[in-house]
């Protein structure tokens, strides 16, 4: 996930609507592991993240002009265009491409349930430039968040598919989102969510544009399978842009808090999915290792 949170702002209406929209968004972004994990089979995971950025920074191209933008917007614009290119590449396009490794390399299951960490990543780097201060439930969440993954590297019997490289390309991942979530903080609040998903994928979709010649330049794309493509509009279109913009419109409407706990969803529906459609099972260790990590992260959210 990449982007800025916003205050709700209070309107008078039921957020039925509201959670069931968020509900689909998680499920969205669970079935993303699925999507990626398609990809990857046929192309390396380079070049599937290079298409998944070069499609949603095309789509993001009408989205971005069409928006109005004051005087003063549009100044201010000016003056963080460098900070929003260079937080749109450290932040969104290297945890992408790091999620993307990790699927390549891991189960579906070990990757989302590390993912899940994100928020004790950014605590902790939050705090190491002085914004966030530890408290004393904080600290035991992180423990407690902790101790799980432990349990889960360290299982004999690991579930199928899992590998560690793919593990630390996951935290690689985490910790991406967690710098532009520490550093970005001043800038996405005079920026929404389109401007900052835009330079993301704008920005991003150059820096790939290389690497996409590399990573393709030995590939048939013609013997890729319908399949695979499918997948990828799928990462560019859902996960990337659709997603996104409906979260944002969730935070107008209910508290930034309220929509967090449906990231809890995400390792649990991942993972449920993954099984019918990607073969991979689970084991009572990952269970326990994913219930306790899960915990240690609800705890530290509400510490």
């Amino acid at each position: 996930m990449s982007a800025a949170m916003s205050q709700a702002v209070p309107v008078r209406q039921s957020h039925w609507p509201i959670y069931l929209m968020v509900f689909g968004i998680t499920v969205m972004w669970s079935a993303n592991f699925i999507a990626v994990k398609y990809a990857v089979e046929e192309m390396p995971a380079v070049l599937a993240m290079g298409f998944r950025t070069l499609a949603a920074g095309l789509l993001m191209v009408p989205i971005f002009t069409s928006a109005g933008r004051s005087a003063a917007e549009k100044r201010s614009l000016r003056a963080d265009f460098w900070t929003l290119v260079a937080l749109g590449v450290g932040g969104v396009t290297l945890n992408q491409l790091f999620f993307t490794l990790a699927m390549e390399h891991t189960s579906v299951a070990h990757g989302s349930l590390i993912i899940s960490t994100t928020p004790i990543s950014v605590l902790l780097l939050a705090r190491l430039m002085k914004q966030e201060r530890l408290t004393g439930r904080k600290i035991l969440g992180m423990l407690v968040a902790l101790s799980g993954v432990v349990l889960i590297q360290l299982t004999p019997e690991k579930s199928s598919g899992a590998h560690w490289l793919g593990d630390l390309f996951a935290m690689c991942g985490s910790l991406a989102f967690a710098a532009f979530t520490v550093f970005g903080k001043q800038i996405t609040k005079r920026h929404n969510s389109i401007t900052i998903n835009a330079f993301a994928y704008f920005a991003g979709a150059i820096v790939m544009l290389p690497l996409i010649f590399w990573a393709g330049g030995t590939l048939d794309l013609g013997a890729l399978s319908t399949r695979a493509w499918l997948a990828i509009a799928y990462m560019a279109v859902f996960p990337s842009v659709l997603c996104y913009l409906g979260y944002f419109h969730a935070l107008n409407y209910v508290a930034a808090s309220r929509v967090a706990v449906f990231s809890y969803l995400q390792p649990v529906l991942a993972t449920l999915m993954a099984v019918p459609l990607l073969g991979e099972t689970i084991n009572s260790a990952l269970i326990a290792g994913g219930c306790i990590a899960l915990l240690g992260v609800a705890i530290t959210q509400r510490g």
